[in-house]
């Protein structure tokens, strides 16, 4: 029985040991309190309950890190390019701290590993990713305080893993990209959002053209739900223009 609980004890602090270690080697530094970024792991769909009511998951823990990477990004981009307006800052912003962006970002650093969750599909991963990144920067900012969740954001995530000029070059305003094309093509474009009756904080988008449902999007505004599903619609708009195209090459 000793023998037991002894193995049972060392197995609970290596356990603890690795999941430092691994920390250590995402952000470049060994926490402090560990307790933050255990929480900040925790996907909803698999929450806790302490004996006093406080829920175990990392949705707090997101909301203040959105915050503080907003912050972070705010700053870099308006220090980065003195001479642009508040438009193009914002429109920045937005394209670097996408859930899309952020969710790669999460596995480009191995945060994925060690996340805990019971959401299987791709598209239900992609939030998850998203929101454990906003998260982890929420665990950091309260362990380490601002400046150094800014090194890290800056120096640790950013210089490795986002290109400012390919960013700067991209255009991710998908439904603006899907009504030009249906104006050139003369084809009836109808996007239709309601709230997620499965989860009242999101809202579901469909995109029909033509009164065919082409795309679907989900997010936490109107406006990111919208923009999936317009992207969504464009995927399967290519192929078929793709095919459209070969065919008038045939003899």
């Amino acid at each position: 029985m000793l023998k037991f609980i002894t193995n049972i004890i060392e197995l609970h602090f290596s356990q603890k040991k690795e999941f430092y270690n691994s920390i250590k080697e995402i952000t470049g530094f060994y926490p402090r309190k560990t307790g933050y970024y255990e929480l900040a792991l925790i996907h909803k769909s698999v929450s806790g309950i302490e004996p006093d009511g406080t829920v175990l998951n990392n949705e707090r823990l997101e909301y203040l890190g959105d915050a503080i990477l907003d912050a972070i990004v705010g700053d870099f981009l308006y220090h980065k390019f003195p001479k642009e307006h508040e438009g193009f800052l914002t429109q920045m912003r937005s394209k670097i701290v996408n859930g899309e962006n952020l969710a790669e970002l999460a596995k480009k650093i191995g945060l994925h590993r060690l996340i805990k969750s019971q959401l299987g599909n791709s598209t239900g991963k992609t939030k998850v990713y998203e929101d454990a990144f906003e998260a982890f920067i929420g665990a950091i900012y309260l362990d380490v305080g601002f400046e150094k969740t800014k090194n890290f954001v800056l120096k640790k995530v950013f210089k490795n893993f986002v290109d400012i000029k390919e960013i700067r070059n991209t255009d991710t305003n998908y439904k603006s990209q899907l009504i030009e094309w249906g104006q050139k093509h003369k084809r009836e474009i109808l996007f239709t959002t309601d709230i997620d009756p499965k989860n009242s904080k999101y809202f579901l988008s469909h995109v029909d053209i033509d009164k065919e449902r082409y795309g679907n999007g989900y997010g936490p505004s109107k406006k990111i739900a919208e923009q999936n599903a317009a992207k969504n619609s464009l995927l399967k708009i290519q192929p078929e223009e793709k095919k459209e195209e070969d065919n008038d090459y045939k003899f």
